[in-house]
């Protein structure tokens, strides 16, 4: 089974896969890491509509379409490990992400997520 996710026209600094930074579930355990939903499915495509098998483990990079204060767009990054769902309240979810903090000190502050305009 394969789920579609977003493919984009907006630059990026490599292929990514998309991850709807709205749907936050749960906190690490041990590490406070945020933890989003990831998929239903096995197989998602990239953001330059590659298919990509994910499983336990996996170390993906992630965005999602964002706009900055002047409405421009401005892409939202992440990294994560792919962790299969042990939430019970979304039995329709298998794969989860868990976000990873990132080694460079970005201007945003944030310890886990960035943007595109971070990079430059």
């Amino acid at each position: 089974m394969k789920q579609n996710k977003c493919t984009t026209t907006m630059p990026l600094d490599k292929t990514r896969i998309w991850l709807d930074f709205n749907e936050f579930c749960a906190i690490g355990k041990e590490d406070k890491a945020p933890i989003y939903l990831f998929s239903q499915a096995d197989i998602v495509n990239d953001s330059d509509g590659n298919d990509i098998m994910i499983y336990e483990d996996m170390e993906v990079s992630v965005f999602d379409e964002d706009f900055d204060k002047s409405n421009m767009p401005d892409a939202l990054l992440a990294d994560g490990i792919i962790i299969r769902n042990f939430l019970d309240q979304y039995p329709q979810v298998k794969w989860l992400i868990k976000l990873v903090k990132h080694k460079k000190n970005y201007k945003s502050g944030e310890e886990y997520v960035y943007w595109m305009s971070d990079l430059q």
